[in-house]
């Protein structure tokens, strides 16, 4: 089979691509030669698990934590709105 078939159910809008994470093209260059497809492919990896794959450098590890940590900011916040019983339209 070839590589791409692999890759023709996944949606082009998909934030959870790496192409669409917001890293440097270069390290999803490199994540894809390591045949990583998604951020979430290093849910539940600590740094060390991370930098043992190959290709995974300590500048890409900060950069995919750095943008996990942003993406679950908001979401956070809406929880806790919500908890609280706030609307989003009593910002």
């Amino acid at each position: 089979m070839k590589r791409e078939a692999q890759f023709d159910d996944l949606g082009d809008e998909d934030p959870d691509l790496l192409e669409n994470s917001g890293l440097p093209k270069q390290y999803v260059s490199r994540l894809r030669s390591a045949l990583f497809t998604r951020l979430s492919d290093f849910d539940g990896m600590s740094d060390l698990e991370m930098l043992r794959e190959p290709g995974v450098s300590s500048r890409i590890v900060k950069a995919i934590k750095a943008i996990k940590d942003e993406r679950a900011r908001p979401a956070a916040k809406h929880a806790l709105r919500s908890c609280l019983g706030f609307s989003a339209k009593e910002d």
